[in-house]
């Protein structure tokens, strides 16, 4: 296979096929490996267990991006905004990437069902970041008409397998749910997640075909968290119509007493 010139991703003599299924997840899987071995991954807890959860928000659909766009943008934005737009919707903003900048590659399913490939960029990538944070958050109200998430909740993980370690970091993450871990439990996650980055990040001949691709994994986890996010909200309404239930019944023994 062609080596891809990083500089120029989308001028290189590999096909659309190789650069989209093979070397954008590849990117994504060293990134997350690396960001383990050097301490930096944000679903990593601190010495006492807490794990800061940050969502970045699609600046197309306003929504929190998905596990296979969300982790590996959590790595690389740095001092960045919490959100990130493509070059269309800079565009439409009325301003521009500075030179020079490059962007975060994504796959994407297009309508004949072929994978396509943009990019994402944050706000501080372009000429005029205010501008983009306005459209952005414009979309962000839209898709939260009730407003961004943040439930009194904790949630703990309680597994080191990947798919539920992440799946509860996701949920989290989209909820604004506080989480929790042992770090026994992190240690162990790290352990178990190596064998799918590194065999993502294998040579072709020298992958395991029956072990999920990175894109596969994340789906499974964005599954998972919609699953423990689900349950949350279910369980946020049954205690605010318990409340309201109570509240009711001490207005009419009220009235009664009267």
């Amino acid at each position: 296979m062609s080596s891809l010139n990083t500089n120029n991703p989308f001028n290189n003599s590999v096909s659309e096929k190789q650069f989209n299924g093979f070397f954008v997840p590849n990117h994504n899987a060293k990134l997350i490996r690396d960001a383990i071995e050097n301490g930096s991954a944000p679903f990593l807890p601190d010495e006492n267990g807490n794990v800061k959860t940050n969502p970045i928000f699609n600046g197309n659909t306003g929504f929190c991006l998905n596990a296979k766009d969300l982790i590996p943008l959590q790595i690389i934005q740095g001092e960045n905004s919490n959100m990130v737009a493509t070059y269309k919707t800079v565009q439409n903003a009325g301003t521009r990437v500075k030179d020079g900048e490059k962007g975060f590659f994504y796959n994407f399913q297009r309508e004949d069902k072929t994978v396509g490939t943009a990019q994402f960029f944050f706000p501080e990538q372009t000429e005029n970041p205010e501008v983009v944070k306005e459209n952005v958050l414009k979309n962000v109200a839209k898709a939260y008409k009730n407003g961004i998430p943040n439930l009194n909740k904790t949630i703990e993980i309680t597994s080191a397998e990947p798919e539920d370690y992440l799946g509860s970091y996701v949920a989290a993450c989209k909820s604004g749910a506080t989480l929790k871990v042992n770090p026994e439990i992190a240690e162990e996650f790290k352990e178990n997640i190596a064998p799918l980055l590194n065999n993502q990040t294998a040579k072709l001949e020298n992958k395991n075909q029956e072990m999920d691709t990175l894109g596969q994994f994340m789906f499974k986890v964005d599954q998972k968290a919609n699953v423990i996010n689900k349950e949350l909200f279910a369980e946020v309404k049954r205690e605010n119509q318990k409340e309201q239930n109570q509240s009711k019944k001490k207005e009419q023994e009220v009235e009664m007493a009267f």
